[in-house]
Parts: structure tokens; sequence; C-alpha cells
């Protein structure tokens, strides 16, 4: 496990140590930049970064991809549900073992970006939204953009989830993007233009109630509870 495969990767490093170009073969310029993104967003990750991204480029069994997790593969339900299960994590779990959940959250989207399924600079955007999520510290400020929305009627159609979303949060302002959580989750995500249409958002739903499908919906932003 963790600790033979820290013997593997010292053994083959041992090899081929003053050959750099046999190193370099393992070199991946997708995960290249999704590290360095990463690294620059948040603290104190760059071992598990290391790590994560070392273990699929020289073992080809941790290269093996599994997105039941997710149940798509388009940005949007990816996105959705890495917010859902952190969220979800966030309410059954204590914030000292945060790094814990975060690590495995890493591992899976560093293996969907190495599959070339989506960007790196995506993928870092997502982890920087997670990170903040579980209260981690932040080295780049995350712009306020974006609203998690919780209670939705449960659905699979992607489509017709994203439409109630625009539609519901486009008196708001202008937005970017909107999913929901594959597998009957009930849970998606509104990303604005501008942080000045989440405050609206959060207003509203402070002061009244936002309902979408005659459903009255949670939301929150992805800035942790105090």
């Amino acid at each position: 496990n963790g600790d033979a495969f820290d013997d593997d990767l010292a053994t083959y490093q041992n090899q081929n140590r003053g050959n750099g170009d046999a190193f370099d073969d393992y070199r991946n310029e997708s995960l290249d930049k999704l590290r360095c993104e990463v690294e620059a967003s948040i603290a104190e990750v760059e071992g598990m970064m290391s790590l994560a991204t070392t273990r699929i480029l020289i073992d080809a069994d941790e290269s093996e991809l599994d997105l039941s997790w997710v149940g798509a593969e388009d940005l949007g339900s990816i996105e959705a549900s890495s917010f859902c299960e952190t969220y979800e994590w966030t309410k059954r779990n204590e914030s000292d073992t945060a790094h814990h959940f975060f690590e495995d959250m890493l591992n899976r989207i560093v293996l969907i970006v190495h599959h070339g399924i989506i960007r790196p600079h995506d993928a870092a955007r997502i982890l920087h939204c997670c990170a903040s999520l579980l209260g981690m510290r932040l080295l780049r400020d995350l712009p306020n953009t974006n609203v998690l929305v919780n209670g939705l009627r449960k659905t699979n159609d992607l489509s017709q989830g994203h439409h109630f979303l625009a539609e519901k949060f486009a008196v708001f302002g202008d937005i970017e993007d909107a999913s929901i959580a594959p597998n009957n989750r009930g849970f998606g995500f509104v990303r604005f233009v501008s942080s000045d249409s989440v405050e609206k958002a959060l207003y509203k739903f402070r002061t009244s109630e936002i309902e979408i499908q005659d459903v009255a919906v949670f939301v929150t932003s992805l800035k942790p509870k105090k």
C-alpha cells in the first residue's frame, strides 16, 4: 500500500539515478499544469499532489478510471458531484479529518485529468472550491461566484436539471454554468459571472424562499460555516 508504493518509487528512482530522460518519460504536461495551479491555490498539498501524480504515472493499476461516483463524464456533472460529496462530508465529519477526505478527492480528480476528460484549469478550480468548503487554508482567494443548491427534486435528467437551475437563478444575474449531480442526488450548483449575483441569491434565500419545481431548496455559498 502506501509504504510498498514508496519502496517501489525509491527503487525506480535509484535504478534511474543520473538518467533524467528515464524519469521524464513519466512526466505529463496536463498533470504538471494541474499540480502548479493546485499548489499555488491551496496550502500544504504538495505532498499529496506529488504522490497522486507519481502513483498514476508509474503504476498502471492506479490509472484505471472509475466514474461510478459521478455517474457521467461531462465537466458539469463531475464538478457538481465533487461539490455534493464534499458538502455532504462536511455535514457528517469533523474538520480535523478534512485533509484525508480532500486527498481522496484530489486522487480522483487527478485521475480524471490524466484520462483527458477535463482540463487542468477546470480540475484546479474544482479542488480549490472543495478545499474552501472544507475550511482548508487557501493561498489564493476563491472567487465568490458559486452557490450550491440542495433539496432539488431528484432526477437523472442532466439537461432538465440545468434548465431548471438556470431558469430560476437567471433573475440574479448572468450565469456561467449550472449543473446537477447525477445519480438522483437532488444537488446542483450555479456559477455566476459576478459575485453580486451570489449576494442577491443568498439574500433572497435568507429573506424568503427559492422554489424550483414547487420545492423550496436550500442555497449556500462555497465558504465554510464558522
